[in-house]
């Protein structure tokens, strides 16, 4: 989230889990282990794509993207 902030590129945390939040911890119940989801729902972002955003601008951020995962 802050390299593509530094790019010009609001992306955001995207997920809380259910079972994680208000309404879920008063009303929900949560069965078993949590094996995954707490600890995958820490790793999602939100990118900024929707259905008018220009071309050019969604080529940037996939740019973007791929250039922050090809330094691994």
């Amino acid at each position: 989230i802050s390299y593509l902030g530094s790019k010009g590129i609001l992306a955001v945390f995207h997920y809380v889990p259910l079972h994680a939040s208000v309404a879920g911890n008063k009303y929900g119940r949560f069965h078993n282990e949590d094996r995954h989801t707490s600890s995958v729902s820490d790793t999602l972002v939100r990118l900024p794509v929707f259905y008018n955003l220009q071309d050019n601008h969604m080529e940037y951020i996939a740019f973007c993207v791929i250039e922050f995962y090809g330094n691994e």
